[in-house]
């Protein structure tokens, strides 16, 4: 919490870029096997480092009153609840509209273009809805939606081996 830039940066680079890109690289050297361009595992790295940079903003959503009340400083508590979370859902929206755009531009092959299209579109509805049912002003309804989030973020590893 003292020092938030570090601290997103950490986990955007860790939980999006090393922790997709670098162990499935890794593994494969680990492996003996040549290095061989993979445009899901790429897509996966930068989609969900965008989205750990959305997480590392939302943690604390949920502790601004605590966080005023203590004098801890932190991006959810100098510019409030609701313009960061409209501001995740929109960095989200993006993200998602960007898969979708990748599956569009892609060569023919690189991904399953009606899954990747149909989940990410229906994800970015989800996402939508749980910003428009958020009471900002509500400690649950703010924790949903953070969970929401982390649901979100756990549908794309779950769509990731069918792209």
């Amino acid at each position: 919490k003292r020092f938030p830039l570090a601290a997103g940066l950490t986990i955007a680079c860790c939980r999006g870029f090393l922790l997709n890109f670098g162990v499935y690289y890794a593994t494969r050297e680990a492996l003996g096997q040549a290095f061989v361009w993979s445009a899901p595992v790429a897509f996966l790295a930068r989609f969900m480092t965008v989205y750990a940079s959305v997480i590392a903003v939302t943690k604390d959503l949920a502790d601004v009153a605590g966080d005023r009340k203590g004098g801890i400083e932190t991006f959810a508590s100098r510019m409030g609840t609701k313009r960061v979370a409209a501001g995740a859902t929109a960095v989200l929206l993006l993200n998602y509209a960007a898969a979708i755009a990748t599956s569009i531009v892609a060569p023919p092959g690189a991904f399953r273009k009606g899954l990747m299209i149909t989940g990410h579109a229906a994800a970015a509805v989800w996402m939508a809805l749980s910003w428009k049912k958020l009471d900002p002003e509500s400690t649950p309804s703010i924790k949903k939606f953070y969970g929401q989030i982390w649901n979100l973020f756990y549908f794309e590893y779950l769509m990731y081996p069918f792209i």
